[in-house]
């Protein structure tokens, strides 16, 4: 039985149904028939504490367990606001001042990812977009016994690849990590937005049942950004000024490119293609 046909027969299990674990790379390939029993074993067992919602489902840290937060010490920084939740529940939002604590060491999380073709990232439901980062902001969310650190990029609209944002528009995307507080080996390109910097995002759309719990606790992305990003290896190309970066051995029919135009174009192709 091939792959295709085995996914066909149970079901495709996607990255936001299951998470592996592994030491040596940041993904693998892995067969469905080990994909399918994760599953079931996680649906028996239960996820360690931090329950998600939306795509990013928990992912596998390098000790075995899941990344949930309560491991991490974050330096303690003033907040200038506190953020009105209208989703999340038992839930303490702050904002950090601008800087953001750049000059300190940030506590680090490793995760894995699970392995998807292009295919069958471009197949998920995500916005895209080319725009160029115009504000940086940081948050820290306390739920239960959890504090995460998050930042949001605005992000100017500069040509619309798939959704409803226009040229012009003005749109928030959040994703976990913030300078000198929070690292996580997933991040990618993510850790090297600045403003001013231009690139390709292929978000998700961060709604009322996006988000993740902890105990009688939950946090709603909607309550910070319009869209998140889980992940920033395979969902967000960036032009460094040096060059692009992203992940070239997974879009492999471009992995020579060296313009945003070129990655562009290739989206494109493969969107009409869908």
């Amino acid at each position: 039985m091939t792959r295709e046909e085995l996914f066909r027969a149970v079901g495709e299990v996607r990255e936001d149904q299951i998470a592996e674990h592994f030491t040596r790379c940041p993904w693998k390939r892995y067969g469905a028939l080990a994909a399918c029993l994760v599953a079931v074993l996680a649906g028996v067992f239960g996820w360690n504490r931090l329950y998600h919602t939306g795509w990013d489902l928990p992912f596998a840290a390098e000790d075995g367990g899941f990344v949930d937060g309560s491991d991490y010490s974050a330096p303690e920084s003033a907040e200038d606001s506190s953020p009105s939740p209208v989703y999340s529940a038992n839930v303490e939002i702050g904002e950090l001042d601008g800087s953001a604590d750049h000059g300190k060491t940030a506590s680090d999380a490793s995760a894995c990812l699970v392995w998807l073709d292009p295919e069958e990232v471009f197949s998920m439901d995500t916005v895209i977009f080319r725009g160029v980062v115009r504000n940086l902001r940081y948050y820290t969310v306390t739920a239960g016994g959890t504090e995460l650190s998050y930042t949001v990029a605005s992000v100017e609209v500069t040509s619309s690849l798939r959704g409803d944002l226009a040229k012009g528009d003005i749109c928030d995307v959040l994703y976990l990590g913030a300078p000198g507080r929070l690292s996580t080996s997933i991040a990618g390109d993510l850790e090297d937005l600045e403003i001013g910097s231009e690139a390709i995002f292929m978000p998700f759309w961060a709604t009322e049942e996006t988000g993740w719990r902890d105990g009688e606790a939950y946090f709603c992305y909607a309550d910070l950004a319009e869209f998140y990003l889980s992940e920033g290896i395979r969902f967000l190309f960036l032009d460094t000024g040096d060059g692009l970066s992203f992940a070239r051995d997974v879009y492999t029919d471009i992995a020579d490119a060296k313009t945003l135009d070129e990655v562009e174009d290739y989206i494109r192709d493969m969107l009409t293609e869908l």
